[in-house]
């Protein structure tokens, strides 16, 4: 969170706001969320929009170094970037910047956990870490289902979808589908052929993939590096939800 603050251009005073925002405006990712958390989605979102409403034209009159400052800056054929645009470019960077990142990091640490030999590996050889984060983001996936509308009538899989249909896309079954990953149920963190949609595609790919690499390949290897002997204390239990799968918690020794 603190990078994605800093990359923002969030006051370090205010910077403590955003992790219960992005948690609340995320209670509305879940399937048939409750009206107590629409309502609390609801709030977060008009308070963090506020604020970068606010924020956003102190920088537009007095640039710095930031992220909200250039998109204040933005001209696009004479059309300067909305106000709206630049806010939900902004929620945009907040939610998928960290929420995917820090399941990642439980989830896969968990799965390391329980596979002995692979974890050994990658204690071996730390220049494995790259592979290793595209597997673990395969093996568990972080953001489970993505809702898409079908622009046009087609055919998938021999069944017709028409125009207009809602789809939920299953990226966490798409990730384990055998006719594309041999032995998909196997953790691999040396598998080369690996083309998860954990990241989504196409135009939906996803804004911050190249921030989450980095990230995730940072902390596995500073962990590996820092905590070589580090062990699970207790299993972990699960946040109640289906979309975004990540554990409450991951206790270690180190």
């Amino acid at each position: 969170m603190a990078v994605i603050a800093e990359m923002l251009g969030v006051p370090d005073a205010d910077s403590h706001l955003l992790r219960p925002w992005s948690a609340e405006i995320c209670l509305m990712y879940e399937l048939n969320p409750s009206e107590e958390y629409a309502q609390r989605a609801v709030k977060a979102s008009v308070e963090f929009s506020e604020y970068l409403r606010t924020l956003s034209r102190e920088r537009r009159a007095h640039p710095r170094n930031d992220l909200i400052s250039a998109l204040a800056q933005v001209v696009d054929e004479g059309q300067r970037l909305t106000e709206d645009e630049l806010i939900g470019t902004c929620v945009l960077v907040l939610n998928a910047g960290h929420e995917a990142t820090v399941n990642v990091t439980g989830n896969g640490w968990w799965a390391l956990f329980r596979t002995p030999d692979q974890l050994a590996l990658l204690r071996s050889d730390h220049s494995r870490v790259p592979r290793a984060v595209e597997e673990l983001m395969r093996y568990d996936t972080p953001l489970q289902m993505f809702e898409r509308w079908v622009l046009e009538d087609c055919e998938v899989g021999g069944v017709r979808v028409p125009k207009g249909s809602e789809l939920g896309l299953l990226f966490g079954s798409a990730n384990h589908d055998p006719a594309v990953f041999e032995e998909p149920d196997r953790l691999d963190i040396t598998r080369g052929d690996n083309p998860h949609l954990s990241f989504g595609a196409g135009i939906h790919f996803c804004l911050g993939a190249p921030l989450a690499r980095l990230e995730l390949e940072i902390s596995f290897s500073t962990l590996l590096r820092r905590f070589p002997r580090m062990e699970l204390l207790a299993e972990p239990g699960w946040n109640p939800a289906y979309i975004i799968r990540g554990l409450r918690e991951l206790r270690v020794r180190t």
